[in-house]
């Protein structure tokens, strides 16, 4: 059976009777169950054909770097480019013309079906003389890079075609028939990469299969849905026709009617207006020195499972969670979803225990909601962050409170996650100075407002200075001396980082360039964001900066933190972080210690120095050192030299040096200036230098 016989099944010829009214009417369903999953393949298809443009042209750029270039590499790339262009083309216009259409048995509808199975195939057989040219070229980078890229499309195609069952199918065989075959028809036969792409394969078209049910069985509930909104649309228009004895119908029908007013139709739960009409309806019944607590429930991590498993899925574990929660609410408690993957509870208790009452109903909720969610053969877990605030059984004050409790949500996902938090004016406080500090940034480089101070380094050994880490200070008109703990984060979170980077960069060149000269052996050390790392193009707007002062790429320092090592992001750092290095810039892990080093990634990363976070080096006692002793310890593993920050007495310097690190700042050598020359390094106190020497005599 083709695909399109599959998406618009035919009409059975079969006789009039009840059971063959019935076959007609649930074939007309699974057509228009199949034309709607054609308009879904159609919202797909640019998205996917623009995807498979950049493969293609990633694949051809790789074949040029390589030396692998061919004229039938060529032809093969611009047959795929051109098949591209034309099906965008006609996927344009029949999608236009689709989301018009209503007839599954339409010549359009089983036209577009024909044109999108077509136009895959050929692809996919392009595709397979792109492969073959690749693996014929004996060129290991090119092959497997190859193999990769059509294995990841095949992957995606899980996704992309679910609403086309043999079209995906065939796509997703197709392509990765291909790899086995080219691989056992190597001069020397892959056969057991081969084989791992035969379970490959497999999984990836159980996997289609499952996304294709998934999504036919969601699209069969929504036309489900929509019937009834339809029938209760007909009952109501009937029910303004019927007379006073039919009263009884009438008020079904209207709380039927209001149900689907205040109700959320995946999770069923209430939604916002059907929450503060239940708070309403409810003050009646609520005892007197009772109160509700507002529970703001925000699942963490949500939309990696809509993106990763498809939305279909995330409805799924959604409606879970729902009945999860309906099942779980005491006696005059309600939950509704309030929108996306928040939800909103409100319990009412003695208005004493608010409180104690609201952070043990969480945690027991926590423990509920987080119990894995298994369906079609997944398993999915969820945690969330929640805020509390307190709130008199009110309409108005209820609504405020979910305010509240919205801003300690929030703050606990932007500190950590999956924990709770108590709303506090505190908290409005700090958002209120956190966005009027976010509105001032903005202006803060162009009005002169920031200005740099420069910290010296030096040897562990002879105090000698090694460099200067560049700080930068801001002093606003209306909130004055902001600290850079304060404004960095926010600078990150708005995107006023990478200006403000630029400016720091460009100035402290500058003003090293002008007082210490281009020969200078003493080095600059500057405090790189993640979000600078990850824009295009870092590494030569770095090393532009440089061209322009003349500046040796040796002579700069940068310091990243430990975010660096966060998965996400983790060949684009990588790949910048080498690019650097190789040009002989140091690269120095900042505060370590404090974030979450992957050690086990740590030898991937061309780092030059870990840098001890203050913190520890400060209020020195036996767990401090042992962390101390322990980083220098990694650092000596790894090849890499240390840095303690914040000494202050000669008692810590005498200890980090006693312990192995190799270079130490704070204000015991001196406290950070707006130029060189007010630098002044203080090294009178070299005590175990002076020892040595007389042992030495």
């Amino acid at each position: 059976m083709d695909e399109v016989t599959e998406q618009f099944p035919q009409h059975s010829p079969e006789g009039d009777g009840g059971a063959a009214g019935a076959e007609r009417d649930c074939q007309a369903q699974e057509q228009r169950i199949g034309l709607s999953l054609l308009k879904h393949a159609y919202r797909n298809h640019l998205s996917n054909l623009f995807v498979n443009v950049a493969c293609v042209l990633g694949v051809y750029a790789q074949f040029q770097y390589t030396g692998q270039g061919s004229t039938l590499v060529d032809t093969l790339t611009a047959c795929l480019l051109t098949l591209s262009i034309g099906r965008t083309i006609l996927a344009a216009r029949d999608e236009r013309h689709l989301s018009q259409e209503t007839d599954p048995d339409s010549s359009l509808a089983v036209g577009a079906s024909r044109r999108y199975f077509l136009g895959t195939f050929l692809g996919s057989l392009i595709w397979g003389g792109l492969l073959h040219a690749a693996l014929q070229s004996g060129n290991q980078d090119l092959k497997y890079f190859t193999v990769i890229v059509v294995s990841a499309m095949a992957s995606g195609a899980t996704g992309v075609l679910a609403p086309m069952a043999n079209t995906g199918r065939i796509y997703i065989a197709t392509l990765l028939t291909l790899i086995i075959a080219e691989l056992c028809l190597q001069p020397v036969p892959e056969f057991a990469l081969a084989t791992l792409v035969a379970v490959f394969m497999a999984v990836m078209l159980v996997t289609h299969q499952r996304n294709y049910n998934i999504l036919r069985h969601s699209i069969r509930l929504q036309l489900r849905n929509h019937e009834l909104v339809q029938d209760l649309r007909v009952q109501q228009e009937a029910l303004t026709e019927l007379n006073a004895t039919l009263e009884d119908r009438v008020k079904k029908r209207t709380r039927d009617l209001k149900r689907l007013a205040e109700h959320d139709s995946l999770t069923q739960l209430y939604n916002r207006r059907g929450i503060i009409q239940w708070v309403e309806d409810q003050q009646p019944n609520i005892p007197d020195g009772y109160a509700f607590v507002v529970i703001f429930i925000d699942l963490d991590r949500f939309k990696q499972i809509n993106d990763g498993m498809g939305h279909a899925t995330g409805d799924c574990a959604l409606a879970e969670i729902g009945e999860r929660l309906a099942d779980a609410a005491p006696e005059h408690a309600a939950f509704c979803r309030w929108g996306g993957d928040e939800f909103v509870g409100l319990v009412a208790v003695p208005e004493e225990r608010c409180i104690d009452i609201g952070y043990e109903f969480t945690e027991q909720l926590r423990a509920i909601i987080e119990k894995p969610i298994i369906f079609s053969s997944q398993e999915v877990t969820v945690g969330f962050s929640a805020g509390l605030a307190v709130s008199r059984p009110r309409p108005v004050a209820v609504s405020e409170a979910i305010r509240s409790a919205d801003l300690a949500a929030g703050e606990i996902k932007r500190t950590g996650r999956g924990n709770t938090l108590l709303f506090s004016k505190e908290l409005v406080e700090e958002k209120e100075r956190h966005l009027i500090i976010a509105q001032r940034l903005k202006h803060a480089v162009p009005a002169n407002e920031m200005h740099l101070a420069f910290q010296p380094l030096v040897h562990a050994d002879d105090f000698s200075l090694h460099s200067y880490e560049v700080l930068l200070r801001w002093d606003n008109p209306i909130l004055g001396r902001v600290s850079p703990e304060e404004f960095i984060p926010i600078a990150e979170d708005i995107g006023e980082i990478v200006r403000i980077g630029e400016y720091v960069l460009d100035t402290a060149l500058s003003t090293y360039t002008e007082e210490l000269g281009r020969d200078s052996h003493v080095k600059l050390a500057l405090n790189i964001s993640l979000r600078q790392l990850v824009v295009p193009g870092f590494a030569d707007f770095i090393l532009g900066y440089l061209e322009k002062y003349g500046l040796s790429a040796r002579s700069l320092i940068l310091e990243v933190t430990e975010t660096i090592f966060d998965a996400r992001n983790q060949n684009q750092i990588i790949a910048v972080l080498n690019s650097l290095h190789a040009k002989g810039i140091e690269v120095h892990i900042d505060d370590f210690g404090t974030g979450y080093s992957s050690l086990s990634r740590l030898h991937e990363m061309p780092i030059s120095a870990l840098k001890i976070d203050k913190s520890f080096v400060q209020q020195i006692d036996d767990q401090r050192c042992a962390i101390i002793e322990g980083s220098v310890m990694i650092a000596e593993r790894f090849g890499v030299h240390t840095v303690a920050e914040g000494v202050e007495t000669v008692e810590q310097a005498r200890l980090l040096h006693a312990i192995g690190v190799t270079y130490l700042q704070g204000y015991l050598f001196g406290k950070p200036k707006p130029h060189f020359a007010e630098v002044t390094v203080h090294s009178d106190f070299l005590l175990w230098t002076k020892d040595k020497q007389s042992r030495a005599s």
